[in-house]
């Protein structure tokens, strides 16, 4: 199995720009928000619309399940819950919607850790804040059960964390955490606190790390 991985930032912030040096030929992406890539190229992504459920967990055994794909991009766990919630409003009442909800993300993201394929998320953070400003930073979802907690099942999550200048904005990820969220990475896996958006790159380390 592969290692599973989570970034996580607001919007604006370089997650779906990472994908840009990805394999398009190799690269499966969910796309929930069913909007265009945001870089040149992306036409040449396997980049699959998924409306509701039902077609994503379609479309993500498909994906799994082919020779021709080494990479599946969720993009994005943010609006796959929001799907999932909508769902199970449809379906069940009162608890039973919870229920629902809690088990079918439970059930997604054992399926990203049990994968041959590298599955990589793209979520946006929610965030608290206090007198001295954002206190923590987590990924946003509704519900009690998954709140604080979306994080401790992936290998990998690094959080957005760009740098900006007078004239420009130096796009990066965080790859341990600043003590006011949960970015994490193997031991040794990188050897910067930062690096680049660039999650072709982050695939590579994983590869060199493992093997």
């Amino acid at each position: 199995m592969k290692p599973n991985i989570i970034i996580v930032g607001k919007s604006g912030s370089g997650k779906s720009t990472s994908l840009r040096n990805l394999n398009p030929h190799t690269t499966a992406v969910l796309n929930t928000e069913r909007k265009q890539l945001p870089f040149k190229g992306a036409k040449e992504f396997k980049n699959v619309p998924v409306p509701d459920l039902n077609t994503f967990n379609a479309a993500f055994d498909k994906a799994v399940k082919s020779p021709d794909i080494d990479t599946i991009v969720v993009e994005s766990f943010t609006s796959l819950v929001e799907m999932i919630y909508r769902e199970a409003d449809i379906r069940f009442k009162g608890f039973d919607v919870w229920s629902f909800y809690n088990k079918e993300i439970d059930r997604i993201l054992n399926m990203s850790k049990n994968t041959d394929k590298y599955v990589v998320f793209l979520a946006i953070d929610g965030a608290y804040d206090g007198e001295d400003g954002v206190q923590e930073r987590f990924v946003a979802v509704d519900g009690n059960r998954w709140k604080k907690r979306v994080e401790k099942e992936f290998v990998c999550c690094l959080f957005t964390d760009n740098h900006y200048g007078e004239d420009n904005a130096k796009y990066r990820f965080r790859t341990q955490s600043s003590g006011k969220d949960s970015a994490k990475s193997p031991m040794g896996m990188f050897e910067e606190l930062y690096v680049d958006n660039d999650l072709a790159q982050v695939i590579e380390k994983c590869e060199e790390y493992y093997n």
